[in-house]
């Protein structure tokens, strides 16, 4: 058996008999305090001895002094016990609900996270999810945020982060704005194209399925992707988007693809989070969540 092994498998009652001995530097007593006999507590100290390979105590003619190993593990089992009693005894207690600060773009937030905030609540209530929205990257460290839901290739240095989706971009629209099976190259010159005003998705995409990307002609400019697919859903005209952004809206049949052709940038979203927060339960509970949700089933 490893050390390891040998750590999992010590029992709480010899962690329990070990305390009480350490804290009396007493068999009798710590016997007395936990309502067993002295013997027993001296057959479970020697067993926590062996299982440890370590002498946790001297014993000598005026009682128990602890070893330097016994010191060391005296500290921590206190401190585990003591954690153990408070979880124990906040169980059985009203539970407060745990602040949880979400920060992500307006898009992101308003198309993907916000139809499905309730199903987290349902599935966490002792979480209360607090949702922020942003056009740029906020700050993480020493800010009032716990994870931040960011697009790009994932290289934020100083950060924890987990990628949540690869992205593609392909044109969309509603599903009355174009002819079924009208191709690319005769729909868009007669179409309105909806522009994103801070990335050239359209000149992009066009390059990408292999058309001129003069045909990126002008047209109405949104300093949203959200207003810019608020637009194509309202049959306005045609608009690029990633597809995380559109997938609910395709399914229910308010966007339609009417071109195959996709652009691969090497983008996606990604949850991001300073170290600190990385190791918070409701951050991990939430990243996990959220991974899940948007992983996608097979058919």
């Amino acid at each position: 058996m490893s050390l390891t092994q040998g750590v999992t498998a010590l029992p709480l009652q010899a962690l329990r008999a070990f305390d009480a001995a350490a804290r009396h530097l007493n068999m009798a007593r710590a016997a007395e305090e936990l309502g067993v006999t002295q013997g027993a507590i001296s057959r479970q100290v020697k067993a926590l001895e062996e299982q440890l390979a370590e002498t946790l105590f001297l014993r000598g003619p005026r009682g128990l002094k602890l070893t330097e190993a016994g010191d060391l593990l005296a500290d921590y089992v206190r401190r585990g016990l003591e954690q153990l009693e408070a979880g124990l005894f906040r169980i059985g207690q009203p539970r407060s609900r745990t602040t949880l600060v979400v920060n992500a773009a307006r898009t992101f937030a308003m198309r993907v996270l916000a139809p499905r905030i309730a199903d987290f609540t349902r599935a966490h209530p002792w979480i209360e999810l607090r949702l922020e929205t942003h056009r740029y990257f906020a700050q993480l460290h020493g800010a009032d945020v716990d994870v931040a839901i960011r697009a790009g290739t994932g290289d934020w240095p100083g950060h924890v982060v987990r990628p949540l989706t690869r992205e593609v971009l392909f044109p969309v629209c509603a599903p009355d704005y174009l002819p079924a099976g009208t191709p690319a190259a005769t729909a868009i010159p007669n179409s309105t194209l909806l522009h994103y005003a801070e990335r050239p998705h359209w000149r992009d995409w066009l390059t990408a399925a292999g058309l001129d990307p003069a045909l990126a002609t002008p047209g109405p400019r949104f300093d949203e992707t959200a207003l810019t697919l608020a637009a194509a859903e309202a049959g306005q005209g045609l608009a690029v988007a990633w597809g995380i952004l559109v997938a609910d809206a395709i399914q229910a049949g308010r966007l339609i693809r009417p071109f195959q052709p996709t652009l691969d940038d090497g983008t996606g979203y990604h949850l991001v989070m300073t170290e600190l927060a990385s190791r918070r339960s409701t951050v991990h509970t939430f990243c996990t969540w959220l991974q899940t949700a948007l992983t996608p089933r097979p058919d």
